[in-house]
């Protein structure tokens, strides 16, 4: 049986699992796991549409890689977990990397939702960053699967089309942050001297801090209030010396 987290051969069909990631992102607007079990539980299996099982598949994946850790992870387990025969599996995806083709499509878009929608309810730019941050948070502790399939991808050498998603999500989303501190440094919250392009990895390292420390725990339960124990600590951090 092959281990499910190997992304180190690239797609035989590459047209195909993009494809496949765009009609799945079209369908899927949910943003955690566990809303998307529910969804797929109401219908009865054997009428789940091709869009509903793969996001089925999608949410297996996340909740095995908290139980278990991605190594762990095969189709076989993927087919055991949802009910399905393993060759059912790869009727919906063609080879496993579309699997994690398909995971990390769910991660981008359902996490710029979420933040998305924190960052729109705030006015200040202080705030909106925030907002996002403890967006951020929330939706880790709602999805533990999330940065345990992450982390475990980027750990390998190389590239593969997997490794460039992961990285282009990463990008898009820093880019996001520093915008948003550059906002926050033109309306004069942050130090004119603040490096908005560096700034945006300590706010990422913060919500990494708490998700080993969760992990170390073996719970998300406090991810929260440890999160907003430690945003002022961030904001003294990016003020620096002006603070004193």
């Amino acid at each position: 049986m092959s281990s499910f987290p190997s992304g180190r051969t690239r797609l035989p069909n590459g047209h195909y699992t993009p494809k496949i990631v765009s009609v799945y992102l079209q369908k899927c607007k949910l943003t955690t796991i566990m809303d998307i079990q529910s969804k797929v539980q109401k219908t009865s299996r054997p009428r789940l549409s091709s869009d509903e099982r793969q996001r089925e598949i999608v949410a297996a994946v996340l909740v095995l890689a908290r139980e278990r850790g991605p190594d762990a992870i095969t189709t076989q387990a993927i087919a055991d977990r949802i009910g399905v025969t393993q060759g059912a599996i790869f009727r919906h995806f063609p080879d496993k990397e579309a699997i994690w083709m398909a995971v990390f499509a769910w991660v981008r878009e359902s996490l710029g939702t979420v933040l998305a929608t924190a960052v729109a309810q705030r006015q200040s730019p202080l705030a909106k960053i925030e907002a996002a941050f403890l967006a951020h948070v929330a939706f880790i502790a709602a999805n533990p699967g999330v940065p345990r399939v992450l982390f475990h991808e980027l750990q390998y050498p190389g590239d593969s089309p997997v490794r460039a998603e992961v990285r282009a999500m990463i990008a898009g989303y820093r880019r996001r942050l520093a915008s948003l501190f550059t906002e926050a440094r033109t309306a004069g919250e942050l130090p004119a001297e603040l490096d908005t392009a560096l700034a945006p990895v300590l706010f990422i390292g913060a919500v990494q801090g708490l998700v080993i420390e969760s992990a170390l725990a073996g719970n998300e339960d406090a991810m929260m209030a440890r999160a907003q124990q430690m945003f002022p600590l961030l904001v003294h951090g990016y003020r620096g010396l002006q603070e004193a």
